[in-house]
């Protein structure tokens, strides 16, 4: 009969631990990922934005979001923020969105989940 061997700390055990953890969709967009901009959660857009400046916001871009509609995006790069928040910075592919807008950027989590970006 072949002795099993002892767990000292099984409240450490790597192989439980790696099956439970639970990955969500939004955390394996990587650049170069083909997305496309889904309807509005609210009137206008909440999380996709024309700059990180919050502070420049302004209701005349956030119309102008609403023409952006249905169009596909390529995922440029990924921007993880000091609070933990992951943006991803958006580019219409072949062409710019318009004359001064030629990248958008998303709040990664809260877009994906609301169906702000669709896969």
């Amino acid at each position: 009969m072949k002795k099993r061997r002892p767990v000292f700390y099984p409240e450490f055990n790597v192989e439980e631990k790696e099956s439970k953890v639970e990955v969500l969709e939004w955390q394996h967009m990587r650049p170069g990922q083909n997305l496309k901009i889904g309807d509005p959660s609210n009137k206008y857009y909440q999380y996709i934005y024309t700059s990180l400046n919050f502070d420049d916001h302004k209701v005349e871009n956030l119309k102008k979001l609403l023409n952006f509609k249905g169009m596909e995006v390529v995922v440029i790069s990924i921007l993880k923020m000091k609070d933990g928040s992951f943006f991803a910075v958006l580019e219409r592919k072949g062409e710019v969105f318009t004359d001064k807008i030629s990248r958008v950027y998303a709040d990664l989590k809260n877009a994906y989940l609301r169906k702000e970006l669709v896969v």
